[in-house]
């Protein structure tokens, strides 16, 4: 523990060019030691997101500094339009200054900045390996569990190679679908929904918390509406960042019955992120789903011919999107487990 009494806090002024450098080069350099294998932040997403976080979370980049250098970071995202009493953090070490009582103190810090905001619960994911995928140290774990957190959901990061995947065999599967889900029309869109399917868009997302699996984790249902939908929009376009949409639609009722979402950072040909994927309850056993992924994985690489990998993330329970997923072409990376603090 020598040394981290002379830890000084400060929280990340997105202006301060030098110190956003010297934050952006620490989580690059992290990243780099704790899983090579995993694409980096893309730059101007990662400066972007400090301008415009958004209304619907408080987001500060805590910065910790030994002696004028930076030793350390957290990221703390506390919701501002509902789960008010939750705080998810990351926090990240500099490889050159483990194990000497930074990690413990950053954390401390994190802590006492969430019960001073009046918050009870704390979120935080680390990875561990899945058999055959790369190498996870699972630092991050036992960390969590020496420090009072409490493993509450299990998740895997599936990985799809747009490259490599059977589009004959994906037609197939297609066609299959669409044989159930007569009646729907396929709607797509890039970055901005229509207006007449803005609400429509935010039921859905709204809905997430209540049909996806959390595990123990203590979060409740989301407050989605048009105007947090737009803000959304808004801060993704500024942040050069591209979100590829479909939904399909059903013809009689006009309702939109499944949408999903891809993001794709301005600078990356490489990767995207998976978001939302979603099916209205009273819509589902229609393939809907499978339709959703293979349209959207068809469009990212009509406006990203290059584009070869998709991450995704879902909850080891959640047995009927998984098998979506592996049918389309997702395979394991690694477990991404929630870790979870409550104040007494």
């Amino acid at each position: 523990m020598a040394g981290v009494t002379n830890l000084e806090f400060s929280v990340l002024d997105a202006t301060d060019h030098a110190a956003v450098d010297e934050w952006s080069d620490l989580l690059d350099r992290t990243g780099e030691v704790d899983m090579p294998d995993f694409p980096k932040g893309a730059p101007a997403a990662r400066i972007g997101g400090l301008l415009r976080p958004g209304k619907a979370n408080r987001v500060e980049h805590l910065l910790a500094r030994l002696d004028g250098t930076l030793v350390g970071t957290a990221e703390i995202i506390m919701p501002q339009l509902d789960n008010v009493h939750l705080v998810e953090f990351e926090l990240e070490v500099h490889p050159d200054h483990r194990r000497s009582g930074v990690g413990a103190a950053l954390l401390a810090e994190v802590e006492r900045r969430s019960r001073e905001a009046g918050r009870r619960t704390l979120i935080i994911y680390t990875p561990v390996p899945v058999d055959g995928g790369p190498a996870r140290s699972g630092d991050g774990t036992r960390f969590a569990a020496a420090h009072g957190y409490e493993a509450g959901l299990d998740e895997i990061h599936r990985m799809a190679d747009l490259s490599a995947v059977d589009q004959s065999e994906l037609d197939r599967l297609l066609a299959e679908a669409w044989q159930k889900a007569e009646g729907y029309d396929l709607v797509q869109w890039v970055s901005r929904a229509p207006d007449e399917l803005i609400d429509a868009v935010a039921y859905l997302d709204g809905r997430l918390n209540l049909d996806a699996p959390i595990g123990d984790l203590d979060m409740e249902k989301a407050n989605v509406d048009a105007a947090r939908m737009r803000d959304r929009e808004r801060n993704l376009i500024l942040r050069g960042q591209l979100s590829l949409n479909t939904a399909l639609r059903h013809r009689e009722t006009g309702v939109l019955a499944g949408w999903t979402d891809i993001v794709v950072n301005g600078t990356d040909e490489t990767h995207c992120w998976q978001g939302v994927t979603i099916v209205d309850p009273d819509h589902r056993g229609k393939r809907i789903g499978t339709i959703l992924k293979i349209a959207n994985h068809r469009q990212v690489t009509e406006h990203r011919p290059k584009m070869r990998f998709v991450h995704t993330w879902n909850a080891d329970s959640n047995a009927h999107m998984i098998n979506i997923n592996e049918a389309v072409g997702y395979r394991q990376v690694d477990r991404w487990i929630a870790y979870q603090k409550k104040f007494a």
